[in-house]
This record gives structure tokens, sequence and C-alpha cells, in this order.
């Protein structure tokens, strides 16, 4: 149990150094940004991508 709320802690305090931390939250934010739009225009083309066909 005491490993478990070891790991709890290490897991909150990586949280909170990657969403606290302005340098560390502006590169998150372009990561996740970019992986948002790369997931956007797969589901795009894998639903609409008959329609581009000339």
């Amino acid at each position: 149990m005491a490993a478990a709320k070891a790991a709890l802690e290490k897991m909150r305090a990586f949280w909170d150094s990657q969403c606290n931390n302005e340098e560390n939250w502006a590169v998150n934010y372009k990561v996740l940004k970019a992986a948002g739009i790369f997931a956007g225009s797969v589901f795009l083309m894998h639903n609409f991508g008959h329609n581009m066909v000339i």
C-alpha cells in the first residue's frame, strides 16, 4: 500500500511540474495542439477522404 501511495505522489508531482511550470506548459501545449490537429486530420480523411477524389 505504501508503494502505491508513493507512486501516486510521484505521478502527482510530475503532473504539477508539467502543468504549473510555464516553460514546460508552453512546450506541452504545443505538443498537445499538434497531436490534436493530427488526430483530427486523420479522422477527417478517414471519414471524408472519398470526397476528395477527382
